[in-house]
């Protein structure tokens, strides 16, 4: 796998200058007057969903006001374009500002906003918090969580429209060391602990050419960050409406169509070509939006305009989501959503082709419905389906190509989920909500028997389960400085009847406009793959048995403590310290063997386990940011770590992921290129440095000895592979026409051409070892336009 992928984003490379010829054809000419822009949105209770009419928006630096409409929306029509401040005040409600919002000219700007009730009284002295830009949408996580502003974040060098490579900037956040995968490392934790949900609902792996069974990852999302709205990303003691998370959680919302005009996109690069569109289905405000990526690696190839040695690997993806918005009068807002995504792999070489295909869809239903004044019911019901296919044909000696093995992997899961939001009164407010999951796997292994000349089948798993869980959380704002959350999530596997009941805890105190310190404390827990819980081994003869169908849920204790001081409007510090007890962790049963599913981030696992094993992470850390202001921002976040589990034999050590230090710097600036102001040149810069994983040396001597790799299980885990550090470079001129906006970017990785070292292997012809290394300089060229 780590090949494959190398080769694919080595291609990605490698064809850059077979785009950027075409982009620097276009000839722009200038227009006389600045382009014009409409600048819209609602306004809605945060607790019940319900417009909010009367509301006061004053939009700087034109220092024009505006009231909402009975509905709660807001417009400012022809707007010249630029960045514009927003400032939402209503009697009774918290102001709220929205800073530095870009206007387009090919894009209207449209804004959900959220006001909550003010929990002040008459008699209460006023103590005003600052409005913070990265605070979660989710008001219930008051510790170890940040708004993944799409805004802000695609602004990262380095992230490609990536979501999770766009995380990885964020403090406790890391990834695996191949820039290949686009994995999520989280204090120390295996990426397998990572729960992915969108719309309300937990969601498979949204990732192309993932590593395997239980991947959270892969090379390139399926989902852009164009297709995406702002959502939440949370790293410890999660509130409790989120269960099967061990490591941390991505709650992201899909973005919503424009229900008044109708408008697309068209984005051409190394990665793919992309189009989009969205608009008004009806008068009512109905709304569509589509998003479509098809590989253009896969063309060149095809066409033959790409004439390159790709050591006979082909790689090929498409992927595309939707939304559908029905807001109706008596039922609430209906919102059908999904997306899908194929891709395809050939392997080949003189004696052998490997062909590998995968396959996910996901499609959901959800419904918001306002019950007025006292709060809101949320629904999804959602399906997917992931399906993995691998075929291998092998040459013989008589010159014939013959099928040696097929095999599949596939998961089915149905899920409902539904919470009641209650409004309790300004100062409180509770969320009550059940999941239900139908957990299919089929799992066909058909391999060559010589003696028969042909394919026979060595193990069918075709089977399903149920999880339930159910959870409630209270928040209560006892005044302007302390704000409470606790709650209860409640587990049932019932393949095995093995629950949980996990209680979880958070409090925060202003003790002043800038100052706030904060705690939290939650049990948390995660299922792993179906296939780990189904595995079949065969017994004797035709009689097979399942040895780990008893096995447990694997569990956690997190606790933190934060301390977050508002420097200025513009300039935010943040710490957090954490301590994390791993227990009733797998492990192999064999008193010899290390595994432990801490240092597992994928692939179907054969090992016959027990709940004994352990592990823990503690760590510190940083984050300095100054907000995007003036046109320019920064952000630098470090973390100290450390991440140990304890094996079968009873003796603690690292966990791969143990680097013990992480640490990035992020800035960039704005300028305006022309008289007109329609025209910006945008420079991004990304550096990242940590320590390297943690890996088991080679014994060289016993090695040469034995003419095979040898491994020193003796210093297992001990010794760490150097520093891993690169520096990525964004650029990109943007220019506002009077109806459209073109983008051209290049977004570079390892500007320097670091060579990382992320893996040693022994190679038997020299009789030495030898190093893999991540990727080398990598650019990546667009043109995108707005229209």
């Amino acid at each position: 796998m780590l090949l494959k992928s190398y080769i694919c984003l080595e291609l990605i490379m490698k064809s850059k200058v077979n785009h950027i010829i075409f982009f620097s054809l276009f000839v722009v000419a200038a227009f006389s007057q600045t382009p014009t822009q409409n600048l819209r949105g609602k306004i809605i209770d945060k607790e019940t969903q319900a417009g909010l009419p009367g509301v006061n928006v004053n939009i700087f630096p034109l220092n024009l006001t505006v009231s909402s409409n009975p509905d709660g929306s807001f417009s400012f029509p022809k707007l010249p374009i630029g960045r514009y401040t927003l400032l939402f005040s209503l009697v009774g409600y918290d102001k709220s500002t929205f800073a530095n919002i870009e206007l387009g000219s090919g894009k209207e700007t449209v804004l959900s906003v959220e006001l909550s009730e003010s929990v002040t009284t008459l008699n209460e002295l006023i103590v005003r918090k600052e409005n913070l830009k990265d605070q979660t949408i989710n008001d219930m996580a008051l510790v170890s969580g940040r708004q993944f502003s799409v805004q802000e974040s695609n602004r990262y060098a380095g992230g490609y429209a990536d979501a999770s490579r766009m995380v990885m900037s964020f403090a406790g956040v890391t990834s695996s060391g191949n820039d290949q995968n686009n994995e999520i490392v989280i204090r120390g934790n295996s990426p397998k602990g990572l729960l992915w949900r969108i719309e309300g609902v937990e969601i498979p792996n949204p990732n192309h050419f993932g590593d395997g069974q239980g991947s959270t990852s892969g090379i390139i999302s399926m989902l852009n960050s164009a297709s995406l709205a702002n959502s939440d990303f949370l790293t410890g003691a999660f509130p409790s409406e989120y269960g099967n998370a061990l490591s941390g959680v991505f709650d992201l919302k899909f973005r919503r169509g424009n229900n008044q005009k109708h408008e697309f996109m068209a984005q051409l690069s190394v990665i793919g070509i992309e189009t989009s569109a969205e608009g008004p289905i009806n008068k009512k405000g109905a709304s569509y939006r589509f998003n479509f990526r098809y590989s253009t690696l896969e063309l060149l190839l095809k066409s033959g305009l790409l004439k390159i040695e790709t050591g006979g690997f082909s790689p090929a993806y498409r992927d595309m989501n939707f939304t559908l918005n029905f807001p109706t009068k008596k039922l609430g807002t209906f919102a059908l959503w999904g997306f899908g995504g194929l891709n395809l792999s050939e392997d080949k070489d003189l004696n052998s082709v490997q062909n590998n295909q995968g396959k996910t869809g996901v499609i959901g239903l959800s419904n918001t419905y306002s019950l007025g004044k006292k709060g809101y019911l949320y629904s999804v019901l959602m399906a997917s389906k992931e399906r993995t296919e691998e075929f291998e044909e092998i040459l013989l000696s008589n010159k014939n190509w013959v099928v040696n093995k097929q095999k599949l992997f596939q998961y089915d899961n149905l899920r409902f989920s539904s919470f009641y939001n209650y409004k309790i009164s300004s100062k409180a407010s509770l969320r009550t909500g059940i999941v239900f999951s139908n957990l299919g796997y089929e799992f066909d292994d058909n391999r060559r028997d010589n003696s028969r000349n042909r394919l026979v089948n060595f193990l069918f798993e075709n089977d399903k389960t149920f999880f339930l869980q159910a959870y409630s959380q209270l928040k209560y704002n006892i005044n302007r400085k302390i704000s409470f959350s606790g709650g209860i999530h409640y587990n049932k596997f019932l393949l095995n009847n093995n629950q949980t009941f996990e209680p979880r805890l958070a409090a925060k105190y202003q003790t002043n406009r800038k100052n706030a310190i904060s705690a939290g404390f939650g049990l948390h827990s995660r299922l792993e793959p179906i296939s780990v819980y189904l595995l079949k081994r065969r017994k004797t003869g035709e009689i097979f048995e399942k040895p780990n169908e008893k096995l447990g849920l694997t569990r956690a204790a997190h606790y933190v403590v934060g301390y977050h001081r508002v420097l200025n409007p513009n300039w935010n510090l943040k710490i957090e310290a954490y301590y994390q007890k791993l227990f009733q962790i797998p492990i192999d049963t064999s008193m010899r063997s290390l595994f432990s599913i801490l240092n597992a981030s994928a692939g179907l696992i054969g090992n016959v386990m027990t709940n004994e094993g352990e592990g823990e992470n503690k760590g510190i850390e940083l984050t300095l940011e100054r907000y995007f202001y003036n046109n320019y921002y920064f952000m630098f976040t470090g973390s100290l770590f450390d991440s140990k589990f304890l094996a079968r034999d009873g003796k603690w050590r690292n966990t791969i992921f143990n680097n013990t230090y992480a640490g990035n710097i992020l800035g960039g600036k704005e300028f305006s290129v022309s008289k007109q102001k329609n025209k910006f040149l945008v420079i991004n810069s990304r550096l990242i440095w940590r320590g390297g994983n943690r890996y088991i040396p080679i014994n060289l001597a016993e090695s040469i000895k034995r003419n095979t790799t040898v491994n020193d299980v003796t210093r297992a885990f001990e010794p760490r592979l150097p520093d891993y550090w690169r520096i990525d470079l964004g650029l990109a001129l943007k220019i506002n026409l009077k109806k459209a906006t073109w983008a051209l970017s290049a977004d570079i990785q390892n500007l320097t051409n670091r060579k990382n070292i992320i893996q040693e292997r022994y190679n038997t012809s020299t009789n030495k070892i030898l190093y893999s290394y991540a990727l080398p300089l990598l650019p990546i060229f667009s043109f995108k336009v707005d229209f």
